[in-house]
């Protein structure tokens, strides 16, 4: 019998384990217009009968992107996606709410200007066709390159694709790889080596075997838009030689660029799959002729929204443990 702690590794399987944050559609004020589904990184909704319905089967990522793309407010999610045992049990503190409680400070009040940015600014989903000058796109890489980093090594460099045509070239050939990754995933349910595999893959690289990360790889297959619709892809690499924690730099330089574009009437959504199809497929490795000591770490679609998704949106507490006056308590909501 395996430890707790590595069992139920393949959650397609044990439906038993796992469930889905709820998500509660008012028929009155939907339309059918489907911006919801567009939205939803797993493809969790379709329309039945002119409605939006949750498609129960999927795996909910519970990040509220159908409730931020919703401009006639008919949705709500309530709760969070959870697994009660095994290798991917959840850690909320506060499963059923998680609304942001913003702590009272003398001197302060309400929101700063940067405070809410940050808590309303969403990954967009709904992008417009329209381009994006290439001296705006410089403007949003410039707050990159000012981002604080390890020893001031400063290990990034940016493939910017500002072109629509070239990004659905790059679309062509990352297909194949998420499309065979998905479908030896999901073959699990019904073949016991595959289960075994993707149990084996779950421990040694769990990044890559979540249940929810192939759930969103089913969902950016063609005939979708892997790209969303948006003009313009930016490739953040990192330098294999920075200083302590390179990944954790290129993810400042790029809040920093995702926060600017929302400064500048842009928007934007990570693709960490753009990363992992530019390493391993040979045709995507030779069209960004990436040198060493550069690696790919993630990209992000920039543009000009075709519906507004900024919103506050459910989180999960914050889990913190205090150190002060020579105590130690843990904060629990």
């Amino acid at each position: 019998m395996a430890p707790e702690k590595f069992s139920y590794t393949y959650l397609p399987a044990h439906p038993e384990v796992w469930s889905n944050s709820r998500i509660v559609v008012d028929d009155e004020k939907c339309t059918g217009c489907g911006n919801c589904l567009k939205g939803c990184p797993c493809n969790c909704l379709e329309i039945v009968d002119g409605k939006a319905r949750q498609i129960e089967s999927m795996a909910c990522m519970s990040c509220s992107a159908c409730v931020a793309h919703c401009e006639k407010d008919a949705i709500r999610m309530e709760g969070f996606y959870h697994v009660e045992k095994g290798f991917w049990k959840t850690v909320l503190l506060h499963p059923d709410d998680g609304y942001p409680i913003i702590p009272e400070v003398e001197g302060v009040e309400g929101l700063t200007p940067v405070e809410e940015v940050i808590y309303k600014r969403r990954s967009n989903r709904i992008f417009s066709s329209k381009p994006v000058p290439d001296e705006l796109v410089r403007r949003v890489v410039e707050a990159g390159r000012f981002a604080p980093s390890h020893g001031n090594c400063q290990p990034w460099s940016f493939i910017i694709v500002n072109d629509r045509e070239e990004m659905d070239k790059i679309a062509d050939m990352m297909d194949p790889l998420f499309r065979n990754l998905t479908n030896l995933f999901f073959s699990g349910r019904e073949k016991a080596w595959v289960r075994g595999l993707m149990s084996a893959l779950s421990i040694l690289a769990p990044r890559m075997a979540d249940h929810r990360a192939m759930t969103g790889g089913k969902a950016i297959l063609k005939p979708e838009d892997v790209f969303l619709g948006a003009p313009c892809l930016i490739v953040l690499l990192g330098d294999k030689r920075g200083i302590n924690n390179m990944s954790l730099d290129i993810g400042i330089c790029g809040q920093n660029m995702v926060l600017a574009a929302h400064s500048l009437g842009l928007v934007t959504c990570w693709l960490g799959f753009v990363a992992v199809a530019a390493k391993m497929v040979p045709r995507l490795k030779k069209y960004f002729d990436i040198k060493w000591p550069y690696v790919p770490v993630s990209g992000i679609v920039l543009g000009y929204p075709r519906v507004n998704a900024d919103s506050m949106v459910k989180r999960d507490y914050p889990r913190i443990t205090w150190i002060k006056g020579g105590k130690r308590w843990q904060e629990m909501p």
